[in-house]
């Protein structure tokens, strides 16, 4: 079976079969990987600024960072508990040493603009940033929307990868926090 699994992807270069299998802790966070993304500016949920490019690989490499995918911005389980989950740890989580929380979801660079005013982000240590395609690349996608899953990456390498099909039990700021 896996022989078969094989030949069919011996044309593919090896980093996608690779990348195609999810990240595992060990794994280095892949190189050019870039989210969309809108600075926090004022609190109307209204207006916004202009998308520009998060490159997270470059990001990454020199931080301890969350990165926790949620299905999509303002959907129930992901707006009342998932993001709250990481406000509401987020001393904890510095004291663990983390130097960032990155929320991403399939939605466009004004939703998740829009949803982090929602909650009151207004600084760099929460950022919500649009996923234009990392999920899918790595096979953690539920369709066209981003799964649920959180990855803990510390410079540039992964120490904790947990995806769930239901619940933040693995994947909130509680369940990373336990893992650190």
């Amino acid at each position: 079976h896996t022989a078969a699994r094989t030949r069919q992807y011996k044309n593919l270069p090896r980093s996608i079969i690779v990348i195609m299998s999810g990240l595992k802790v060990g794994d280095s966070f892949p190189d050019g990987v870039k989210f969309s993304y809108i600075e926090p500016s004022g609190d109307d949920i209204n207006t916004c600024g202009i998308p520009g490019p998060f490159d997270a690989s470059a990001e990454f490499k020199k931080k301890k960072v969350v990165l926790v995918s949620v299905p999509g911005a303002f959907t129930p389980v992901c707006s009342s508990a998932h993001l709250p989950s990481y406000i509401a740890n987020r001393e904890a989580l510095k004291a663990k040493g983390v130097d960032q929380v990155i929320m991403i979801a399939y939605n466009d660079a004004y939703v998740m603009s829009a949803w982090g005013k929602a909650h009151n982000i207004k600084d760099d240590f929460i950022l919500c940033v649009s996923d234009p395609g990392f999920s899918k690349s790595i096979g953690w996608n539920d369709g066209e929307r981003t799964s649920r899953y959180a990855i803990v990456i510390d410079n540039g390498k992964v120490i904790y990868a947990e995806k769930e099909t239901s619940g933040i039990e693995k994947t909130g700021a509680e369940g990373v926090l336990a893992a650190l």
